[in-house]
């Protein structure tokens, strides 16, 4: 494994250097919410943690024991990679990276200048289109041009050829001379795998107090590849701050946990931080070992620590917490009294890291102190993309502006989401204060989990501190919300037909004229489209979101997708065929298999009722090629019915585009 923490880096790039990269993607649902992490350029290098955790687990960038984004990118779709070595295009695009971004049209080239041990990027629109669904690019090895690949999910395919016109130079192009820190990075990667003993400890010593962020990362590797033995004394007793910081990480990562660790890791605003398996310590060991490297961050002092390393120490206790376990409430008490005086902080970062270690030891004010912070809570939205990108697929992008026009509060979502761990220091007040924050909260708009994360808050904080004398009336002030006009269904007029695929695009040869919204909106609703899929933000997960469909599909590939949903059916979607062993047959999306059940959702127009099969009473399953969409559902419909509600897919539900009459 060469570096890890990533979400799905499609492909890879090499540069002129030697040097990796990749285009990871983000996960549009968190859209609004604190651990929402946009697509992002990331340096790929020797040991790399990048932080990609599943929900709200994801690492911030400043998680000292994982390298930071080189570039976030934004809402999209990453797909082909590939570098600008070999091509017939001047100097400033042979050093570049290309990435393709399919969602929204978008290849970008990334511009690299070496920096340290690592690089700055700085990114431009290189191709664009609406729609142009991009998915591989390459440099030919012969001409030097380009060629980039468009097409997937049934869209118009096609490959196109990009060449340089103009009088700059093409000639080829030495790699960049490498910086000194480049040099060093390489001389300490070479300890990941080769180095081992006194010596290398020695060498990569020094490192761990470096300047350059990623020296101190190939540093802090380097020595936790060493038997532990060999520098844990040295560790303890180390006193330069950042130094410290680093190695104390690196000491808590390599050692063992304990069963009370495995009980008592730390639940935070990143979620729960996960334990490691233990490297030859007993309990009794991980005691000792614990207040000693609890006695060495002791000596910090933090008046002398900047923001960063300040933020870099906090992570190092989450760590030595989370990896040797919860102490003795002295212990806890103890460590409570050294971080409660600089709770509340000015800085908004370093108050999340404090709210979650004091929640994690039971601090009596950390009730009281977070929600003061929470009430004076800066508005802290900042655009995902920019809007001329994001139009590129309106529909896709309705997450991110309906965020926009929301503007949900990172801040308040994030302690809000620690303090709901919290079991010391709550009065009937402060427990009415907390839940009272639900209904406003429930005003933003956000990625499709952002609605469900604002409820798992409420019902597990209602599940951890809520008293039952206090219940009801809590689970009420919190499950207050502003009244939502819901539109009446209108059943279609018809008279329906039985639709070919070829006679609704012969109806739709001159585009969409003066079609009607509403009566879009509402066939949309009448065929039960909503049931099944998300669109706009809004819908069920059964089957796929279809926002944004007019820069996926062809008119053609999308009425073959309602006409005859069997012909293709993505495996995220299929179904299954359960034979049971007293000859009972179940057919139906699998939505979860645990604890020795299979939970099947066999009506899609009701899902939430499912049914539960034992696995010891399966005789056999099997993927189903029929999908769980029925065919035919547009046939209700009469011509101008089916003619509004292709406009209101076609325009991803906007009531200004120029199809609607006005």
């Amino acid at each position: 494994l060469f570096c890890s923490g990533f979400r799905n880096e499609f492909d890879i790039a090499f540069d002129l250097g030697g040097e990796l990269f990749t285009y990871d993607a983000d996960m549009e649902w968190d859209i609004g919410s604190p651990w929402y992490r946009p697509t992002r350029i990331n340096h790929c290098v020797s040991g790399a943690e990048f932080g990609w955790r599943s929900g709200a687990g994801k690492w911030p960038n400043y998680y000292h024991d994982s390298l930071p984004t080189l570039l976030d990118i934004g809402p999209g779709s990453p797909t082909g990679v590939t570098s600008g070595k070999g091509s017939k295009f001047p100097e400033k695009y042979q050093r570049a990276l290309f990435v393709n971004d399919w969602t929204y049209g978008t290849m970008w080239a990334i511009h690299l200048t070496p920096h340290g041990a690592s690089f700055e990027a700085e990114k431009e629109e290189f191709v664009f289109g609406k729609p142009l669904p991009l998915t591989d690019v390459v440099i030919h090895p012969a001409d030097g041009a380009m060629y980039f690949a468009v097409g997937g999910r049934r869209s118009q395919s096609g490959v196109y050829r990009v060449t340089y016109v103009g009088s700059d130079s093409t000639a080829p192009v030495a790699p960049a001379q490498p910086t000194e820190e480049k040099k060093m990075r390489d001389m300490l990667e070479a300890l990941h795998v080769d180095g081992t003993g006194p010596e290398a400890i020695d060498m990569a010593w020094p490192y761990l107090s470096h300047s350059d962020r990623n020296l101190r990362f190939a540093a802090r590797v380097a020595i936790e590849k060493q038997p532990v033995s060999l520098w844990q004394d040295r560790a303890l007793a180390e006193t330069h701050p950042q130094a410290l910081i680093e190695v104390l990480a690196a000491l808590a990562r390599v050692t063992g946990t304990s069963p009370q660790a495995a009980e008592s890791t730390v639940k935070s605003e990143k979620g729960t931080i996960a334990s490691s398996a233990g490297v030859g310590q007993t309990p009794d060991d991980q005691i000792e070992l614990q207040q000693q490297m609890l006695l060495a961050m002791g000596r910090l002092q933090g008046a002398d620590l900047t923001q960063p390393r300040r933020l870099a120490a906090l992570r190092t206790l989450e760590l030595i917490f989370s990896r040797l376990g919860k102490p003795d409430p002295d212990t806890c008490a103890a460590v409570v009294e050294k971080l409660d005086p600089a709770f509340p902080s000015p800085d908004p970062l370093i108050n999340r890291e404090l709210a979650q270690l004091l929640v994690f030891l039971d601090s009596p004010t950390v009730a009281s102190k977070t929600l003061a912070v929470l009430a004076t809570s800066s508005d802290d939205w900042e655009p995902v993309a920019s809007d001329a990108v994001l139009l590129r697929n309106e529909g896709y992008a309705r997450a991110a502006f309906d965020a926009a026009a929301s503007r949900p509060n990172k801040q308040q979502i994030a302690l809000m989401y620690t303090l709901r761990n919290a079991r010391a220091g709550w009065t009937p007040e402060l427990r009415k204060s907390f839940f009272s924050w639900f209904p406003r909260a429930r005003t933003w708009k956000g990625g499709n989990s952002f609605r469900g994360f604002i409820e798992n808050i409420r019902k597990e904080a209602l599940a951890n501190f809520a008293p039952e004398s206090e219940l009801a009336e809590l689970d009420a002030i919190s499950s207050k919300s502003e009244p939502v006009a819901v539109p009446n269904f209108v059943a279609p007029k018809g008279p329906g037909k039985n639709y070919s695929v070829d006679d609704v695009l012969a109806l739709t040869t001159d585009g969409f004229k003066d079609r009607d919204f509403k009566n879009g909106e509402a066939m949309f609703r009448s065929v039960m489209c909503l049931t099944c899929h998300r669109f706009n933000g809004d819908g069920g997960g059964i089957g796929p979101d279809i926002t944004g469909v007019a820069n996926r599909y062809t008119m053609r590939d999308l009425l073959e997708n309602i006409v005859d949903p069997s012909k293709v059916i993505s495996d995220q979607y299929d179904s299954h065929e359960i034979v049971k062993k007293d000859g009972s047959i179940v057919i139906g999306r699998i939505v979860v298999e645990e604890n020795g059940k299979v939970f099947v959702m066999t009506n899609p127009f009701s899902p939430a009722d499912l049914v539960t099969v034992n696995e010891s009473d399966i005789q056999s399953r099997r993927a189903r090629s029929i999908s769980m969409m029925p065919p035919g559902l547009i046939n209700s419909l009469n011509q101008d019915e089916l003619l509004d509600l292709l406009a209101y897919l076609m325009t991803g539900g906007n009531a200004n585009d120029k199809a609607f009459k006005k």
